[in-house]
């Protein structure tokens, strides 16, 4: 079992097993591309981040680089499976070291399920947000001012009756 003693070390064994592999396809990593491996909201992370985020966000596809990293640690992690358990240990004890926090390395070698799609019109599908029903907002907008009118005419009736009846 590897232990990791620090996020960082953890990070940096899973990004170099990443760039390594990219290397192994003959489609090596830009800097930029090998950096952003090391982005987090908080924890450690290379000193120039700012710039390097900026940088990516104004020259990289977010969605490209995600499946190219995805898909790079699946194949780390298949070959790992069938080929070697001590490398398949250590991945999974790098990413659980990382769990503890919030890092997009996380969020590139885990991409989240495809949303399951029914397999009938009318069976629930239980994973992802329920669709909303076709002229939903304009029933809620209608209510709203339904409601609204009916308590007006509540606060005008109370008043002009009101008046009747304690002269």
């Amino acid at each position: 079992m590897t232990e990791f003693k620090t996020e960082r070390e953890a990070k940096e064994y899973l990004a170099a097993r990443i760039v390594e592999e990219a290397r192994r396809e003959a489609a090596p990593l830009t800097e930029v591309e090998r950096k952003m491996l090391y982005f987090t909201e908080s924890g450690w992370t290379l000193p120039d981040m700012m710039a390097i985020g900026k940088e990516f966000d104004r020259d990289y596809d977010q969605d490209e680089y995600e499946q190219k990293i995805g898909g790079l640690a699946a194949k780390i992690q298949a070959r790992d499976a069938a080929e070697s358990e001590p490398d398949q240990t250590a991945w999974d004890d790098a990413v659980v070291k990382l769990s503890d926090g919030d890092h997009y390395l996380l969020v590139l070698i885990n991409p989240a399920p495809p949303i399951a799609v029914p397999a009938s019109p009318w069976l629930p599908v239980l994973s992802g947000p329920a669709p909303k029903p076709r002229g939903d907002t304009v029933r809620l907008i209608l209510a709203a001012v339904v409601g609204c009118g009916l308590l007006l005419l509540v606060v005008i009736l109370t008043h002009y009756l009101g008046d009747r009846f304690h002269p």
